[in-house]
C-alpha cells in the first residue's frame, strides 16, 4: 500500500483548474460581418464570415463578470514617426457564466519622431460598438 502524504493532497488542490472554452455565434452586422467567436479565460478568437478578414486572436484577462482583451499594432510612418492602432474587447458574462455580449473600442494615435523620443501628433477618438454573442456552447 502506498502512503498518501498531506502535501500531495494540497498540491492537487493547488493545481491549475482547466480553463473553460466557449464557442459562440456572432450575428451578422455591417461592422464585423457575423461569424464565430471562441472565448477562453486568456484569449479570444474571432472568425468573421467575410472571406477578406483574417481571424483575430487577442490576449485576455478575466475578472469574474468581465474579460478584457487587447491587440495592438505599431507601424513606422514618414520621417521615423509611428502609428499605433489598438483594439480592445470587453466581454460581459451573464450571471449564469455564459458570455453575453462583446463591446469593442478601437483607439489609435500618430506620433512624430523628435530628437529625444516621440511627440503625440494626433489622437483619434475610439470607435466603439457592441455585438451580442448567441448559441454559446461550453466545450
Amino acid at each position: 500500500m502506498k502512503h498518501f502524504y498531506p502535501m500531495t493532497f494540497l498540491a492537487c488542490l493547488a493545481a491549475p483548474v482547466h480553463a473553460e472554452t466557449w464557442e459562440c455565434a456572432v450575428p451578422y452586422d455591417e461592422v464585423n460581418g457575423g461569424g464565430a467567436v471562441t472565448i477562453e479565460d486568456n484569449r479570444l478568437i474571432f472568425v468573421s464570415n467575410w472571406p477578406h478578414r483574417n481571424p483575430e486572436t487577442v490576449q485576455c484577462v478575466r475578472s469574474r463578470a468581465r474579460s478584457e482583451c487587447m491587440s495592438a499594432n505599431l507601424a513606422v510612418i514618414n520621417n521615423g514617426g509611428a502609428s499605433v492602432f489598438v483594439k480592445l474587447y470587453s466581454i460581459s458574462w451573464a450571471e449564469n457564466g455564459v458570455p453575453a455580449a462583446i463591446a469593442v473600442r478601437e483607439p489609435s494615435a500618430i506620433f512624430a519622431a523628435q530628437e529625444d523620443g516621440y511627440e503625440t501628433r494626433r489622437v483619434f477618438p475610439a470607435l466603439g460598438y457592441t455585438f451580442p454573442v448567441t448559441d454559446c456552447t461550453l466545450n
